[in-house]
């Protein structure tokens, strides 16, 4: 068996070598397309599929707190640590929240930001995570404030030249000093998708580290705020865990009403818990994967096509063949053989596309912070899994039918030579070109609505300007800043910023709008018109000083907006947008009206804090661009306890220009305050709120392109093939008056009846699965669109005339005199 194996395979290498221009064309063509799943599978992968990087991460689970308006909520530390002692069905618990740092290496070392976590002292454990060097957290670091830190393999390598003596080394973290007792392994970045913690501190130590901490964090079971992950017990699912945190929270709902009446919990499996949480991402994944998928089949018929053309020329050989004794098994054998040796040195090629295009990716796809978040693509045994899985099904599809086909030749008409008459019903090469257009008709409509709907969203106005705006953040609480030193940091970082040339206007934030980070908050409000039973709203919200609204120019359209009566000492007061002012108190004058915060940490424990509206601005966007218009509240950042803001600053030209100025101010204000996500307005909004829609844009119109030329080569094949092996019929037609018109319309006339079978269902098929894309995955795509279709249509033609217009025009220029003589 090997050997007849073997040689069947020196027999297809030696049949391969050749013809060149077949090999090369069909090792090409799927090449680009495994190549194409290889990269786009790792883009999905790191958006939505990959699980966490830790041993058996199948048993996982999340832990949520839930309630009727938030299903999905953290979890407070007593409730983890209660759930903690209690828990049978789960072998460990850990608990984390992310948090930013100040990172000196020395003392005398200026300060690097960076994004890390707060974990549990059995973080590493639990996870089963061995530390590159040094240790893991210990036990009791969980009960007193242990100053301890691991690093992550990058940060060791970046910011401590990979330096073996680096356990036991002090560094400052935020002005404190930690103990660096451990460095995570290299492929550790933590267990989510996006964010990829640079270093990892107790949570114990959270006063250590932010001393403007509220004393009561660890202890206040209304402050929910931690991501909980379990590992479940041996034996143990994640319907029987979660039926056990039902009941514990039941317990605990009873014990502490005050804060946890109404308020069960959820238990999913991670990756479960990941799609529910992310739902936009898992349906955009989706898309990707099946349009992927698709121009794989599409290349795979491709080279079927090919194949059976050149098994054409092959049938007097393989009838020869079947004449001397070759079995129907032989012949499918060798014919398997050599669609199998061409599907490996695809996937081969694949390795090369995938590798180039997940390092193009790499730089295309960047998320704007300072922050360590960026989608991490990979070329790794999971994409070589699936490279493989693609190659194996390339192998099959390429080389089966074709096989089939090809053995079932009849023996008398391949040895008398009678041409076959052109195909007047379905052949298999009719419908794997109909199918190759089909489906690029298909991508091309997905790829025209995902270009429409990046178009529109950068002809949202989102409510604020963004031209000649520079940003520029802060937290002075990484250098020990209380809420009062901080007030007049930024009091001064103002009117010093004010002074440089070139700038016309300066104003703080706390959360930029369609920026990386968010905030909302709990509401109590007075006189609204709130479901029954529905106390308690909550609200997007954030903090700004009464340059922002000269900066962003944001129309207040009643009442005013913050200016200097608005004080620490002064009543409280916000500005609240239009849809606020509508849904809470409709036909109303929101004027004077007030709101309570509830369960604000003060001197003498939680208090409530009312706040009288004292303006409405006019509505925006404040987290995505295609957000339903949405209540959203201002409060002053002089009423707040400070902590990290982000300047914005208009310039009288270029932003650009005003950079070194305004770093030299922050400098001569306090230059141990680091400064990060330095960036303009437009490139943070081009950044991040346009990127989704942009890159799946790109994605999906380079998958329209690629099907384009696949669909093009293919028509070409088959009509260069159907007439070149009727050379000597048109050299007749020629030599009997048959011009040269006739010749290129009758060929065009063959293309036609491979082409509006295709167009007719691809259109079909983009109407009946693009009312898919209808959801808020996919932000202002209108399925159905006739204006895309009728492009997709168009180009699809265009590109289908120009494939079938050479092997036309090479068809009519046959010399008869050559063709009858050849006759």
């Amino acid at each position: 068996m090997i050997d007849r194996l073997w040689q069947d395979v020196r027999y297809t290498v030696r049949s391969l070598s050749k013809a060149p221009l077949f090999t090369l064309a069909a090792v090409a063509t799927l090449a680009l397309g495994i190549g194409a799943n290889a990269a786009l599978f790792s883009v999905s992968d790191a958006m939505a599929l990959r699980p966490p990087d830790v041993p058996n991460p199948g048993n996982l689970v999340r832990v949520f707190t839930s309630t009727k308006d938030t299903p999905y909520g953290e979890v407070p530390y007593p409730d983890y640590q209660d759930f903690r002692r209690q828990a049978t069905s789960v072998s460990g618990l850990v608990a984390y929240e992310t948090a930013d740092f100040a990172l000196a290496t020395t003392r005398e070392a200026s300060a690097t930001y960076l994004g890390g976590w707060l974990v549990s002292a059995n973080f590493f454990t639990v996870l089963g995570i061995e530390p590159a060097l040094g240790r893991g957290f210990l036990p009791n670091e969980d009960i007193a404030p242990a100053p301890v830190a691991i690093i992550s393999y990058r940060l060791w390598q970046r910011e401590f030249g990979s330096d073996p003596t680096v356990i036991g080394r002090e560094v400052l973290l935020s002005s404190a000093p930690f103990t660096v007792v451990g460095v995570a392994p290299e492929r550790f970045g933590g267990t989510e998708l996006f964010f990829h913690p640079d270093l990892f501190i107790p949570l114990s130590a959270i006063r250590t580290a932010y001393p403007n901490t509220p004393a009561t964090i660890l202890d206040n079971r209304a402050e929910r705020w931690l991501t909980v992950l379990g590992r479940l017990a041996p034996g143990i699912s994640a319907n029987q865990a979660a039926s056990e945190f039902t009941v514990l929270a039941g317990r605990l709902a009873s014990n502490y009403p005050d804060t946890n009446r109404d308020r069960t919990a959820v238990v999913l499996p991670e990756m479960t818990a990941r799609t529910r949480l992310d739902q936009g991402g898992a349906a955009g994944v989706t898309v990707i994967l099946g349009l992927v998928g698709l121009v794989l089949l599409l290349a795979c018929a491709n080279v079927a096509n090919l194949v059976l053309s050149r098994n054409a020329y092959r049938l007097r050989d393989v009838a020869l063949r079947a004449a001397l004794g070759a079995t129907r098994t032989q012949l499918v054998r060798q014919l398997l053989t050599e669609s199998v040796l061409l599907a490996f040195a695809g996937g081969g090629g694949a390795l090369i596309v995938g590798g180039w295009a997940i390092a193009y990716l790499s730089q295309v796809i960047i998320i704007p912070s300072a922050l360590p978040l960026w989608l991490d693509l990979r070329l790794d045994a999971r994409v070589l899994a699936v490279t493989a899985a693609a190659t194996f099904v390339a192998a099959i599809l390429t080389g089966l039918v074709p096989a089939l086909h090809t053995s079932r030749t009849s023996l008398n008409a391949v040895l008398k030579q009678r041409p076959d008459p052109l195909p007047r019903r379905v052949t298999p090469r009719t419908a794997l070109v109909v199918a190759q257009v089909a489906i690029s008709v298909l991508v091309l409509v997905v790829a025209g609505l995902m270009v429409q709907a990046s178009s529109a969203a950068q002809r949202v106005d989102p409510g604020f300007r963004r031209d000649r705006v520079l940003l520029l953040s802060f937290n002075p609480g990484l250098v020990r800043y209380d809420p009062a030193r901080a007030g007049a940091f930024y009091q001064r970082l103002v009117e010093r910023t004010r002074e440089v040339p070139g700038v016309e206007a300066v104003g703080l934030t706390r959360f930029t709008p369609l920026g990386v980070n968010n905030g909302s908050l709990t509401l109590l409000i007075d006189g609204a018109r709130t479901p029954e039973g529905q106390g308690r709203v909550s609200v997007a919200e954030t903090l700004v000083d009464s340059g922002y609204w000269r900066v962003l120019r944001t129309p207040i359209v009643h009442g005013r907006a913050f200016d200097d009566r608005d004080t620490a000492t002064s009543p409280r007061v916000a500005v609240v947008n239009e849809t606020f002012a509508t849904k809470f108190w409709p036909n109303e004058d929101p004027l004077g009206k007030t709101v309570r915060i509830p369960d604000v940490p003060g001197p003498n424990g939680a208090q409530t804090l009312v706040v009288e509206v004292v303006g409405v601005a006019k509505d925006g966007k404040y987290q995505q661009l295609a957000e339903p218009t949405r209540p959203f509240i201002y409060r002053p950042v002089a009423q707040s306890r400070g902590g990290a803001l982000t300047m914005a600053v208009l310039a009288a030209e270029s932003p650009e220009a005003i950079v070194p100025g305004v770093r030299a101010a922050v400098a001569e204000v306090d230059a141990n305050v680091p400064v990060f996500d330095v960036t303009t307005f437009d490139d943070l909004y081009h950044g991040r709120a346009l990127l989704p829609s942009r890159v799946l844009a790109q994605i999906v119109s380079a998958l329209g392109v690629l099907c384009l030329i696949l669909a093009s080569i293919g028509l070409y094949a088959v009509i260069a093939f159907l007439f070149a092996r009727r050379t000597q019929e048109i050299g007749v037609r020629i030599a009997v008056g048959a011009s040269r018109g006739h010749v290129v319309r009758m060929v065009l006339r063959q293309a036609a009846i491979f082409v509006v079978p295709g167009l007719a269902v691809g259109l079909a098929l983009a109407a009946v699965l693009t009312p898919l894309l209808a959801s808020p995955a996919f932000d202002f795509v209108t399925p159905g669109d006739p204006l895309v279709m009728t492009l997709a249509t168009v180009v699809m033609t265009a590109v289908a005339f120009v494939a079938a217009t050479f092997p036309a025009v090479r068809a009519s220029r046959v010399d008869p005199v050559t063709a009858l003589r050849a006759q």
